[in-house]
């Protein structure tokens, strides 16, 4: 067979990367609605968080349905789906007058939504497509994600302040309706789903394969102990970092800073997630997945304690240097763990493991805004939030570490007849 000139992989990273950059650049965005909604309508700190937290039980609750659905009814129907969706929630979102209408509208039907145009679906959806260059793939996609930051949180901030926040979602929700389209016209199934003796789509370039070449089931991933550990791993990745994206322009505003000036540096952190998104994934493909993601969480630990120790308007220099270090953070979590997976029971089966990876990433990131929110009202800082942030991180690098050390020593399951 004649190796095709373009591999049309790249247009499926293209597209998940934009759709990404809108379904996460709305979910981190909520920066800005946590500290106009609790201004607005006088709630708690934790009650405000809540709003957060709930999206992210949705998240769990539905991630690993959402990648069985793109395993049997393909990525283009059910991206499409939670596109649509989320710009129902959104456009509802804009009419609330309480905080249970909010939840409602944001945290379960917007949350739908952008569960199902994921990390998780996603990772698994580009699985399908690449192996040898699925750390670059993944990078590259998931850089959306901190391209989202730096546009939209900005914007949303500008535009809640000309027009308020109502115009505010209903902008987002037209944007993301401009999704359905795009994704109608460029997902594609990969043109072979069968996979061959390398274990990889046979339409991709031929690569170099580890030993793990069977195709892996959800049941005989779930059999193995490193399975658990990716879990563990997931679960500890994200809930530090969606601590960070509901609670750190509070932070930065009780400490003085101008909410615009505060709102664009955040959003200047996106554009180092970006990078690092590629970067890292880069890395991984050549030093390790292990490797790469301890410099991460080497550097969203010290983005923490720069933003513990933030106190007045005259440290702006290390505001900046938090978001360079959370922007570095943010780019190894989510793209590395999902790797990781990935490389570890490749098959068919890929969406619902991914999913099943989301879920984890979304428990984190529904106890983690809440929990410090709830911190904060009881001790007026968030001192004991973040030094459990730190503990996290360790415990998710140890075990990412671990599965991928622990998994050859288990027999490999067979393939399907």
């Amino acid at each position: 067979m004649t190796r095709p000139r373009f591999y049309y992989g790249w247009v499926i990273v293209a597209v998940s990367g934009i759709t990404l950059l809108v379904a996460f650049g709305i979910r981190l965005s909520f920066a800005v609605y946590f500290v106009t909604l609790t201004e607005e309508f006088g709630w708690q700190r934790a009650e405000t968080a809540l709003i957060f937290s709930i999206s992210m039980v949705v998240f769990a609750a539905t991630s690993l349905f959402a990648g069985i659905a793109i395993d049997r009814l393909g990525a283009r129907f059910v991206f499409s789906l939670g596109a649509a969706i989320l710009a129902l929630g959104l456009f509802l979102s804009s009419f609330i007058h309480s905080l249970n209408q909010l939840i409602l509208t944001y945290s379960v039907v917007a949350g739908l939504g952008i569960t199902i145009l994921g990390l998780g679906p996603q990772a698994g959806h580009l699985a399908a497509w690449f192996r040898r260059q699925l750390g670059l793939a993944i990078g590259l996609a998931f850089a959306g994600t901190g391209l989202g930051t730096l546009i939209l949180t900005p914007a949303v901030e500008m535009i809640i302040a000309n027009w308020g926040w109502r115009i505010a979602y209903r902008f987002l929700a037209v944007l993301t309706v401009l999704l359905i389209p795009l994704l109608l016209l460029f997902i594609r199934r990969p043109i072979f789903q069968e996979w061959n003796t390398n274990n990889r789509p046979a339409s991709e370039p031929q690569q170099n394969t580890s030993a793990r070449r069977k195709n892996w089931t959800l049941p005989s991933a779930l059999r193995t102990p490193s399975f658990w550990l990716v879990i563990l791993a997931a679960l500890c990745a994200i809930g530090p970092l969606r601590m960070l994206t509901v609670h750190q322009l509070a932070v930065a505003v009780g400490a003085g800073f101008d909410r615009l000036f505060a709102a664009a540096v955040i959003g200047f952190s996106g554009a180092v997630t970006a990078v690092a998104f590629i970067g890292f994934g880069t890395l991984s493909d050549k030093i390790g997945r292990q490797q790469t993601y301890l410099i991460g969480s080497i550097c969203l630990i010290l983005a923490i304690g720069i933003l513990a120790l933030l106190q007045t308007p005259q440290q702006g220099a290390w505001l900046v240097a938090y978001a360079i270090l959370l922007g570095l953070g943010e780019g190894s979590r989510a793209s590395l763990v999902t790797a990781v997976a990935s490389d570890l029971f490749p098959g068919q089966a890929l969406g619902a493991i991914n999913g099943a990876v989301g879920s984890a990433f979304a428990v984190g990131a529904a106890l983690f805004p809440w929990f410090a929110g709830y911190i904060f009202d009881l001790s007026g800082a968030y001192t004991t939030a973040f030094i459990l942030a730190g503990i996290t991180i360790v415990i998710s690098t140890i075990a990412l570490w671990l599965a991928q050390s622990l998994l050859p020593r288990h027999r490999m399951p067979k393939a399907p007849i």
